[in-house]
């Protein structure tokens, strides 16, 4: 399946050139900032834009979210995944918090309209319901919508994005807190070109297909129950072009340097259509870096 050896890596580098979706002051940014103590960021206007600067060798690595606490998978990533080769190096888990901000000091009454991701829409969806005269302008990236009010001429429009695009285009905070839930989460993956495990890796990402019959996902979960791993995610996306057939992408919790991964790895080739290792690698969390 995969040579541990040829991966094998002490820690991420302190430097490296970084593939961001978005503009200075997006949470991509910020994780990366988080993982890396010195990065030059290249900003991508799309998804696949990042995951093609790693293809192409422009950057070593890209930051890329792929999950919230609260409003689930970030559907478009996983979907990509489909598309590009690429293996994950690490994954942060990072506390998101939204600020509604605008050019000048108003009352949430005066609100027009509010610029963001849709993501945080759906992360700040109780807000929405209690102002629903508010129009909702959906941008690519909340540093874009940041952006975009800072440099309109209208003076009842806001945007959702961190405190941190508040500060870097000089705007207001009308409100902090603005999500659902204060425990409120998103997960990033950093990924490269080229496989590396850093010592004490202890999960395992996987992308597979499976014969369209009865059952078939159900051996496969019992295998990794059987061999004692901790199942961490399941994510399904439908195939292109087929009737109702779904790559499956799995989360577990487990190492390379345990045999009993190789074998469960190797027996999974041999039962299912299609299986591609998409990394050994750790989950830091925020709070454990800062």
């Amino acid at each position: 399946m995969i040579d541990v050896n040829l991966c094998r890596t002490l820690e991420l580098p302190a430097t490296a050139t970084v593939a961001c979706q978005g503009a200075e002051g997006a949470y991509s940014q910020i994780a990366a900032d988080v993982l890396f103590e010195d990065c030059d960021i290249l900003y991508m206007r799309t998804f696949e834009g990042v995951f093609r600067a790693v293809e192409s060798g422009l950057c070593t690595y890209g930051i890329l979210p792929i999950e919230n606490s609260n409003a689930g998978s970030v559907t478009d990533v996983y979907d990509l995944m489909k598309k590009h080769r690429f293996y994950v190096a690490r994954s942060l888990k990072m506390t998101i918090s939204h600020a509604l901000l605008a050019k000048e000091r108003i009352a949430l009454n005066s609100v027009r309209k509010i610029y963001t991701h849709e993501q945080t829409v759906r992360q700040c969806g109780d807000f929405f319901e209690e102002h629903p005269d508010i129009e909702i302008c959906v941008c690519a990236n909340n540093a874009k919508a940041a952006q975009l009010v800072a440099e309109s001429d209208e003076t009842d429009i806001a945007a959702l994005a961190s405190q941190n695009c508040g500060e870097l285009y000089g705007l207001k905070t009308l409100k902090i807190n603005v999500q659902n839930n204060k425990n409120n989460f998103t997960r990033f993956i950093c990924i490269s070109k080229d496989c590396q495990i850093i010592d004490g890796a202890d999960r395992i990402s996987l992308m597979l297909t499976l014969e369209h019959r009865a059952g078939a996902l159900h051996e496969v979960i019992k295998q990794f129950a059987e061999a004692g791993f901790n199942l961490l995610k399941l994510e399904s996306r439908p195939i292109a072009d087929t009737d109702f057939e779904f790559m499956f992408y799995f989360d577990v919790q487990a190492s390379l340097e345990d045999e009993g991964a190789h074998i469960l790895l190797d027996k999974l080739e041999n039962d299912v259509q299609s299986l591609t290792f998409l990394g050994n690698y750790t989950e830091i969390t925020q709070s454990q870096i800062v």
